[in-house]
């Protein structure tokens, strides 16, 4: 588990994926991606209320620790992946609800941000409703946070690692096991070799080595001592190298959409993986079988995302058994 600059843990490592719904104060435009912008948004207002984690959670790979989405356009997802890929700005409406998504993958930094939101509303003056959110010249008023495991859009819910590793001990699997993972916003794994000289490059296909070397990575982040030997990467490695898990289905297309210094190529849509081999059973209270190993992992995939620059907006992803 990485280190953090709180003096203690609070309690379980939990988890939070939630949707802030916003309403723009006047009429404009914005380019239809924006994870940079909402990325920093998030570290100014964490900022706001804790400076030293807010500067911490700047560092290097320390960003796996929360994900932060695009601001979403009621538009139909047809229209809106066309927008992105020829970075056609979008218009904002007062009367219409926009929404973010954002998620937390240490449980300390709830508090933080809630006093960070709070704070935001407070030292606000000069209008009677002050303003929450500065996307670029744009300013948005807050008006819902979600937070629940039944929201309709599915893409909001809390949860602890206990929990997902005690939901994993009970799942069996069949030899033939599958399970889908939506790509809901543009998803790529950063690839290369430094020995060719080529330099890197973005994959533009979800092979199961990349996604569960990435997934692997996230558990390393965030689980504590007492839970991390549950998750066996030697053991998971191997099982892939030997194409354990395959692809038997997919309905992906190549996406890209344009950050501020450079355009970023990926995928979106949706890809099934099968399982194969017998489930083992367990060898004991408190270890789960290859294959509650790797549907934890697709569990946490849903508030940690997958691949590069989750951080920003890319690689949300959720799992369909």
């Amino acid at each position: 588990m990485a280190q953090t600059p709180f003096p203690s843990t609070t309690g379980p490592a939990r988890l939070y994926a939630f949707i802030l719904k916003v309403r723009p104060i006047q009429q404009g435009t914005l380019m239809p991606f924006s994870g940079e912008l909402v990325h920093g948004a998030f570290l100014k207002w964490l900022n706001a209320a804790a400076p030293d984690v807010a500067a911490w959670l700047h560092e290097g790979q320390k960003r796996r620790l929360f994900t932060c989405s695009s601001l979403h356009f009621p538009r139909t997802t047809q229209h809106f992946i066309h927008a992105e890929r020829e970075n056609i700005h979008l218009p904002l409406e007062p009367e219409k609800t926009y929404t973010l998504r954002l998620t937390l993958l240490l449980g300390d930094l709830f508090p933080l941000f809630y006093n960070a939101l709070m704070n935001v509303n407070a030292s606000q003056t000069g209008s009677t409703i002050p303003p929450f959110l500065r996307l670029g010249k744009q300013l948005f008023l807050l008006e819902e946070v979600i937070l629940t495991n039944d929201d309709d859009s599915g893409w909001t819910g809390f949860t602890s690692l206990t929990t997902l590793v005690e939901q994993a001990k009970g799942m069996r699997f069949s030899p033939t096991s599958s399970f889908t993972l939506e790509f809901g916003t543009l998803t790529t794994f950063s690839r290369g070799n430094s020995k060719t000289g080529y330099g890197t490059h973005a994959a533009m296909f979800p092979q199961p080595q990349f996604i569960f070397s990435n997934l692997l990575r996230r558990w390393e982040d965030i689980a504590p001592p007492e839970l991390a030997p549950l998750v066996q990467k030697e053991r998971i490695e191997q099982y892939l190298a030997e194409d354990g898990i395959i692809v038997i289905d997919y309905d992906l297309k190549a996406h890209y959409v344009h950050f501020t210094t450079h355009l970023q190529r990926g995928f979106v849509g949706s890809c099934t993986y099968q399982v194969r081999g017998p489930d083992e059973k367990s060898d004991g209270e408190m270890s789960l079988t290859l294959r509650q190993q790797i549907y934890l992992l697709t569990q946490l995939a849903f508030y940690s995302g997958v691949g590069y620059k989750t951080a920003m907006g890319l690689g949300q992803v959720r799992m369909k058994m």
